[in-house]
């Protein structure tokens, strides 16, 4: 019996990096995506921890501190706009590197689902082949055996 061979092998191999690729970046987007939201909330807690400072400051009456925590808080609060707009930006990401690992998938199975049917098709032809051999052999035999009959 034949070996099967797909021809379209190599094509099927690039398919299979090209899902693995996408499947790392997406994981890179996603490891990105937390990393902005962890400093968001560190951000986060250091903006309240100065306001509650500043309001400490305030309710002893100590508004010489005014200035200096309101520039600190402000620079705080673009900082944290930033940071939410790079996990705006970052989650876009995410999505259209899903979609990418969706369509190299559907790729990937189109070729998969080739093969299968190509593999199907020459274990059907070996098989014909086969049972064809083994009729001629059951023939031939038949033929031999009424042939020696005949002689005796």
């Amino acid at each position: 019996m034949s070996r099967f061979v797909f021809r379209l092998q190599r094509v099927l191999d690039i398919r299979i990096q090209a899902v693995d690729e996408a499947q790392t970046y997406l994981e890179n987007c996603r490891k990105v995506v937390s990393e902005l939201r962890r400093m968001l909330l560190e951000e986060r807690d250091l903006y309240l921890s100065e306001r509650d400072t500043l309001n400490e400051a305030i309710r002893s009456g100590e508004t010489f501190k005014y200035p200096m925590f309101e520039q600190s808080l402000e620079k705080r609060k673009s900082r944290m706009m930033e940071l939410l707009e790079a996990i705006r930006v970052a989650e876009s990401d995410v999505d259209i590197a899903e979609q990418h690992l969706l369509v190299c998938r559907r790729n990937l199975k189109v070729l998969e689902n080739l093969r299968d049917k190509k593999q199907a098709e020459h274990v059907d032809l070996q098989e014909r082949k086969e049972r064809k051999f083994l009729d001629e052999q059951a023939t031939l035999r038949h033929a031999l055996s009424v042939y020696d009959s005949s002689r005796e």
